[in-house]
């Protein structure tokens, strides 16, 4: 099992350690942190530094704080940690912003850091709330290297355009309780699906925080919804997350 897509910073969990030895104990491959403001950066890369060949990292943006983020500063930081396995989350968010300068001031640093990931040969993974048809337009035309959308709720119809692009979905372990996330974690092949927690977001288990060792109730759902073993939908979609990470 690879959990593709984790919060473990201090920001948002307290007890990263023991989620970690969790993680551990339940039998996962790796996980792939996503750091989404530069002060977080130097914490992600330690924690990974201290977790070597476990937790891998990547750093992005949150586009709900465009109007804070120092871009600049996330950018160059960015281009001085080699070992990143990709560049994100990054992307749109329409969602939490509807001010359309600051919707047209998204794309603008979005296309920015396809760029990058351009530049740099790192693979993308994009947030794409209530924004998937500009995400996907935009990805389309720009981004030269592979792409994965993080917790994909846009319609059948947009999931089988990434499909044909050749991109990934990522189903996040509320594909136990939310429809969208079911329909598409049933319709897409599994050839381009990867597994996530998105913790301490979207938790399988209500009234708890979401963690690591969670990712198996999302594999646990996509084997129910394809009518297939667990071992299966775990062998291709840590296989489809080793590929799409070079781990």
């Amino acid at each position: 099992m690879i959990d593709s897509h984790a919060h473990l910073l201090p920001d948002f969990v307290r007890n990263i350690d023991e989620l970690v030895e969790n993680a551990r104990n339940s039998g996962l491959e790796a996980v792939i942190n996503s750091a989404i403001e530069p002060h977080h950066y130097e914490f992600a890369t330690n924690l990974e530094e201290k977790n070597s060949g476990f937790i891998y990292t990547t750093l992005g943006f949150s586009a709900s704080n465009v109007q804070t983020i120092n871009f600049t500063e996330a950018y160059e930081k960015i281009q001085v940690y080699p070992s990143l396995v990709a560049i994100g989350e990054i992307g749109l968010d329409y969602h939490w912003i509807r001010d359309p300068h600051w919707r047209n001031k998204q794309q603008e640093v979005f296309l920015e850091f396809i760029k990058l990931a351009n530049e740099e040969q790192k693979p993308l993974v994009i947030h794409s709330r209530k924004a998937e048809q500009d995400c996907i337009d935009l990805l389309e035309k720009t981004a030269e290297v592979p792409v994965l959308l993080h917790c994909f709720a846009g319609t059948i119809s947009q999931a089988q355009r990434i499909v044909n692009l050749g991109w990934l979905i990522s189903i996040p372990t509320s594909v136990k309780n939310r429809k969208n996330h079911r329909k598409i974690a049933g319709k897409i092949p599994l050839e381009h699906l990867v597994v996530e927690t998105d913790t301490p977001f979207l938790s399988p288990i209500p009234g708890k925080k979401n963690e690591p060792a969670n990712v198996k109730f999302a594999i646990e759902e996509i084997a129910s919804l394809k009518e297939t073993s667990f071992q299966e939908v775990d062998d291709v979609t840590t296989q489809n997350a080793k590929e799409f990470f070079q781990l």
